[in-house]
């Protein structure tokens, strides 16, 4: 690699704007994606110990907590990831990024100290037991660990350095299931799988200075101008982020609040824990993005209104392979996780993986809006999501428990995602969106709910032929942005002929 002068203050601006962004935007998607893959096979390993280890009920609660600490975590960022992002990509002089991460670091630090007792005191407040109050308080250190870290590696998401992040991400995950099998061999009971995560937290936290550089670490700043200015500058951000954390996890605080029933509320968590899973890939790969958005929204809208047309089709093409895994193989994904028990939760993941579409395509939406600046949009949209959410959960819960839950995710995201196309397409950034945009998708997917609805043959296999089914649609129909069949090519046998093209040109 390249190194720079010890008295270059200049950030070379190549990356985010260079002609070779396309390739460079393509390889690190697959790499955040392929060390994706690997943690979700360490997650589903750990899903398959916790839901047989724990039971249906034990799990429920686990879940809860996962929950609860979500939201905190998602509130705490308060919009500081996508504004650091989106600043430190603005920004070309070493000195004011490393004083701007400095401030983030340290408001981070803030914020997240005061959810994490706010958690904790939420918990304690709605009557939960020792064991969900403790575990609350457990698992809030690892959201305060895991916080601080993400902010100190924000310049390796600017500089585009994703290998390093898909490592970090990794071992993360790898410490956290080494520590769950290590629980379970020695009999533990549920408040240790909660410590679990703080134990994990602290590994990548020790590791930082391996990933990032040593000499990359900023301490902590606290100067109160500062901390006004990025607070102020944040603010919209930060309502869109709390909005967004809250969108479907208040789904599982709705299901504890208005169920008596703890199988119920086992099956929704279930159902929305493997769901989870999947609504991480459309994170990493903004995460990729939003600083080359950031850089067209301020320099070339012809670029901004291309990536995001790509960026739409790959999400939407993602998404809607998943739900068709999800769709099909509901029973045996449940069966090869927790076991029969866990079957009564089939019908609950196969209403809520339709919402895997419109949760991938408004992620495709909402990065350029971010990087353009426009988060009282983003945060108007989300609210009215989360009204939607909150107003079909209270109903549907109530008359049929978790199924309802399901709907009302459905739902809600349909509305949410209508809303923040007419943001997007008054921002201009959709221009080159249209319905044909998704018809190849759309019409790839017809095998696999034809088999869905059917079910002619055991479900297994069922999964099987509709997956291999819309893949091959897929790219006969040319679904798939021809930057990623080129990339993919070009790294297999005979494929160098095979290159990405350029962003640049539609």
């Amino acid at each position: 690699p390249e190194r720079e002068p010890s008295s270059a203050r200049a950030v070379p601006a190549d990356p985010l704007s260079g002609q070779d962004v396309a390739g460079v935007i393509v390889t690190g998607g697959l790499q955040r994606v392929g060390g994706f893959v690997v943690i979700n096979l360490l997650t589903a390993a750990a899903a398959v110990l916790l839901l047989r280890y724990l039971g249906v009920r034990d799990f429920g609660r686990y879940g809860t907590v996962l929950a609860l600490m979500t939201i905190v975590q998602g509130i705490s960022d308060g919009g500081l990831t996508l504004t650091g992002a989106r600043e430190l990509s603005l920004r070309t002089d070493e000195a004011e990024r490393k004083e701007l991460l400095g401030n983030l670091v340290g408001l981070r630090m803030l914020l997240t100290g005061a959810g994490v007792l706010a958690a904790v005191a939420f918990a304690m407040a709605v009557g939960y037991s020792g064991t969900l109050v403790a575990g609350t308080a457990l698992v809030g250190l690892s959201v305060f660990a895991l916080s601080v870290q993400s902010a100190l590696l924000l310049p390796l998401t600017v500089e585009l350095k994703n290998s390093r992040l898909a490592v970090n991400d990794v071992l993360r995950q790898s410490a956290l299931v080494a520590t769950l099998l290590l629980l379970a061999v020695l009999g533990a009971s549920l408040i240790p799988f909660f410590a679990a995560s703080p134990i994990a937290a602290g590994v990548v936290l020790l590791a930082t200075p391996a990933v990032l550089g040593r000499h990359r670490l900023v301490a902590p700043r606290w100067a109160a101008p500062a901390l006004r200015s990025l607070a102020i500058t944040t603010l919209p951000l930060a309502l869109f982020g709390v909005l967004s954390v809250l969108y479907f996890r208040v789904l599982v605080i709705l299901m504890s609040l208005l169920q008596t029933s703890a199988l119920q509320l086992g099956y929704y968590v279930t159902s929305a824990r493997v769901i989870e899973i999947f609504l991480g890939i459309p994170v990493v790969l903004i995460g990729v993005v939003l600083p080359v958005l950031s850089v067209s929204a301020r320099d070339d809208m012809a670029r901004l209104q291309f990536v995001t047309l790509r960026l739409t089709q790959s999400l939407a093409w993602l998404g809607m392979l998943f739900a068709v895994i999800l769709g099909t193989g509901a029973r045996p994904i449940l069966m090869l996780f927790g076991g029969a028990e866990y079957l009564g939760a089939a019908r609950v993941l196969q209403i809520q993986c339709i919402a895997l579409v419109t949760v991938f395509v408004t992620a495709a939406w909402t990065t350029p809006l971010v990087g353009m600046g426009r988060a009282r949009d983003l945060a108007i949209a989300t609210a009215v999501g989360l009204a939607g959410v909150v107003t079909a959960g209270s109903i549907l819960i109530s008359t049929d428990a978790a199924d309802g839950a399901a709907v009302a995710a459905v739902l809600a995201d349909l509305v949410y995602c209508a809303t923040v196309f007419v943001y997007a397409r008054r921002g201009r950034v959709t221009q080159a969106v249209r319905l044909r945009t998704f018809a190849p998708i759309v019409i790839s997917a017809l095998p696999a709910v034809g088999l869905a609805l059917t079910a002619p043959l055991p479900a297994a296999l069922d999964c099987v032929i509709a997956t291999a089914l819309f893949i091959v649609l897929s790219l006969r129909l040319g679904a798939v942005p021809p930057e990623i069949t080129g990339r993919v090519r070009a790294v297999l046998p005979r494929g160098h002929s095979a290159g990405a093209s350029d962003l640049d040109e539609p």
